[in-house]
């Protein structure tokens, strides 16, 4: 099957469960007002740059390079390098937050474990021994309601 043979499968399915079971208009009206609470407790920080799909590979033999996101809010950017954990244990970030401020960083992983660790005065974080997988930060800075990274896979 091509590809054009697969979107008109698609769009005949389509087809048939509208005419046979749509979704009641009610039920599509509250699950895009309930988009919006996905994050009612922080302020949702936009991934902007990611390494692995805005930059080239370099072809250098040998030397795994780490990997670079960036996600912006407002009022703060999150810089965040993700490389292989020492000794193969996991995922090792190192994090620069924008203008530099202390905070509290939490990781929250997609089993819903969580790891907390200080950011600096000049906004520097490391958090060694995270799981593969889908993991979220969020950034607890004094004075200021906190501010959650998109999932992203590390």
């Amino acid at each position: 099957m091509s590809a054009a043979d697969d979107d008109r499968l698609l769009d005949e399915l389509r087809r048939l469960f509208q005419e046979t079971d749509p979704v009641p208009e009610e039920t599509m009206r509250l699950a895009k007002a309930s988009y919006g609470w996905r994050t009612l407790d922080a302020e949702l920080a936009a991934l902007t740059h990611d390494s692995l799909v805005d930059q080239a590979p370099l072809a250098m033999r040998g030397a795994a390079q780490p990997r670079l996101v960036t996600f912006d809010a407002a009022d703060l950017r999150v810089e965040v390098e993700v490389e292989a954990g020492r000794q193969g244990n996991g995922r090792r970030l190192l994090g620069q937050l924008v203008p530099p401020q202390p905070a509290r960083i939490e990781a929250r992983d997609g089993t819903g474990g969580r790891r907390s660790v200080e950011a600096d005065e000049a906004g520097r974080f490391a958090i060694d021994q995270l799981p593969a997988g889908p993991l979220s930060l969020w950034c607890h800075r004094p004075g200021h309601p906190p501010v959650a990274t998109e999932w992203f896979r590390a």
